[in-house]
């Protein structure tokens, strides 16, 4: 008997030896499974900040651009403004000098008896010969 018990002993050991090993290498796996989890739940958030901010960044970098054509549009339309007011100026001009020069030919400067100046009148050229004025006529 005394051989059984230690056979039996033995077994008991093994046994135990067998469960603690198996009970420590789920204990280290699921301490690495713990830990790889971590660490992937980390990058992925270091990744997410790192995606948020070139996002932020592509929106300020496009918000200034916009902000630039727009001035350079500003600028273009103020070009084109003075290129009108230039273009309107000069005709402008040209007529109220050929309405000047029409206004000094109808009046003309004649001396009265006294001798003074005395602003007279041109008298605007005669209707066409031919043409009968149209009267209203009462009814009757």
């Amino acid at each position: 008997m005394a051989r059984r018990n230690s056979d039996n002993t033995r077994n008991e050991s093994t046994a135990a030896y067998i469960v603690s090993s198996a009970v420590g290498c789920a204990e280290a796996l699921s301490v690495g499974v713990l830990r790889l989890t971590e660490r992937t739940l980390i990058e992925a958030l270091h990744t997410v900040e790192d995606v948020g901010s070139e996002l932020g960044s592509t929106v300020v970098r496009a918000a200034r651009g916009s902000i630039k054509a727009a001035e350079e549009i500003g600028g273009d339309l103020v070009e084109v403004g003075k290129g009108v007011s230039r273009g309107i100026a000069q005709p402008a001009r040209e007529v109220g000098g050929e309405v000047a020069r029409l206004a000094t030919g109808l009046w003309s400067n004649v001396a009265d008896a006294s001798g003074k100046a005395v602003a007279r009148v041109r008298k605007a050229p005669v209707k066409a010969a031919g043409r009968p004025s149209r009267r209203k006529r009462a009814a009757a």
